[in-house]
């Protein structure tokens, strides 16, 4: 069942990269952490700001490839067992400026469905609030 699950997501992922016009992204030299072991996830991240402009980037976990912060956008996730609700707020200091910004994530990890969808009030604090690393995917 996990083969099936597993080609269902290399299908889905394929399908969403097939529907984004963003361009292809250098690949990260993969990090291991020694978080969590071997937490398997295939996630399409995508960052949206009230004018229409995206970014996205496609996160291939446990090596990080397809994101410039893979390594630690999946140690982030593998702590927090693949729930993006759960990923703790990162140090950091934010411009108190409204420039609403939504996040979202869809994919699979460890063989489940994740969905996720959150508006923040400006990039900066969105980064911070989702672990610092996972978003972090550049400013559209």
């Amino acid at each position: 069942m996990k083969k099936l699950a597993a080609g269902a997501a290399t299908i889905g992922a394929a399908a969403l990269v097939a529907m984004n016009p963003t361009p292809a992204q250098a690949l990260p030299t993969p990090v291991d952490h020694g978080i969590g072991g071997s937490a398997e996830g295939l996630v399409f991240l995508e960052v949206e700001r009230g004018q229409g402009l995206k970014n996205a980037a496609m996160l291939l976990c446990p090596d990080g490839d397809g994101h410039d912060k893979g390594a630690d956008a999946c140690a982030q996730l593998t702590a927090a067992g693949g729930d993006f609700h759960a990923l703790p707020v990162a140090d950091g200091i934010c411009t108190k400026e409204y420039d609403p910004v939504t996040f979202r994530a869809v994919g699979f990890w460890d063989g489940e469905l994740v969905v996720f969808e959150e508006e923040y009030s400006n990039y900066c604090t969105g980064v911070n609030e989702t672990g610092g690393a996972v978003f972090d995917i550049g400013k559209p």
